[in-house]
């Protein structure tokens, strides 16, 4: 297979936005969750001066179930079928059906069990079920990226069909999760939540006590510990051993 150098480059992108994604989506959801229960200690210390100013916290942070509910009865994750189904769709375009056909045929665990290095085996079980899923929803981009990393022929004036402007989206998405406060809280050190939960709160327009952010940021310090385990005390250690 022989490639432009611009094609290439395209699908380089994708590779580097495809592997960036599932990082920034990793820290996202892990901020969101510590989130959580920073506002969930702190909203029983929201100013009761304020009319309705508890009720807009609920539905800001919690959507319009109320919080006890939300905590009690979190959303159900996404159901991941054990099989999906390989049947092709008749209407693709011949070019992604052949693809995917190949696709899957280099892909299916069942092939790639008995590679013996279970890195290879994990990454093309990756493969087969991002081809799978992808070509079910008609996305074929990653039909492209897959095809382009295993060696097979690909339809080069589809790049930009394709690939291009899913370029583009996941470097929107990518920078839009930056961008939020839930990946950025995950960046926060311990030590400086205090300043940026009360500096969040306060630009969203919530009137508490400056006292009360750092009473419900040292409570979940030590619910986190309570649930983890106690750091090491290294000096303790020492002293004891000498």
């Amino acid at each position: 297979m022989i490639l432009d150098a611009e094609s290439k480059i395209f699908l380089l992108q994708y590779k580097l936005y495809y592997e960036e994604i599932e990082v920034v989506n990793s820290e996202f959801q892990k901020g969101q969750a510590d989130l959580l229960i920073y506002v969930t200690n702190f909203r029983e210390n929201l100013s009761q001066k304020i009319e309705g100013q508890r009720k807009d916290f609920n539905q800001h942070f919690f959507g319009d179930r109320d919080i006890e509910e939300k905590l009690d009865h979190p959303p159900a994750p996404e159901k991941i079928p054990e099989q999906i189904s390989e049947k092709i769709n008749p209407q693709v375009e011949k070019w992604a059906k052949n693809l995917y056909r190949k696709i899957v045929v280099s892909t299916h665990p069942d092939k790639t069990m008995h590679l013996g290095v279970p890195s290879l085996i994990k990454k093309f079980n990756k493969y087969y079920d991002t081809a799978v899923k992808d070509y079910a929803d008609g996305q074929y981009d990653s039909l492209l990226f897959i095809g382009f990393e295993l060696g097979l022929e690909i339809p080069i004036e589809k790049i930009s069909d394709h690939v291009v402007p899913k370029n583009k989206s996941l470097l929107q998405e990518i920078e839009k999760k930056k961008k939020s406060i839930a990946y950025q809280w995950q960046k926060v050190p311990e030590k400086d939540k205090n300043d940026v939960l009360e500096r969040y709160l306060t630009s969203l327009g919530y009137v508490f006590d400056k006292k009360d952010i750092k009473e419900t940021v040292e409570r979940v310090r030590k619910i986190k510990r309570k649930v983890g385990s106690r750091p090491v005390n290294h000096i303790r250690k020492r002293v004891k051993s000498q």
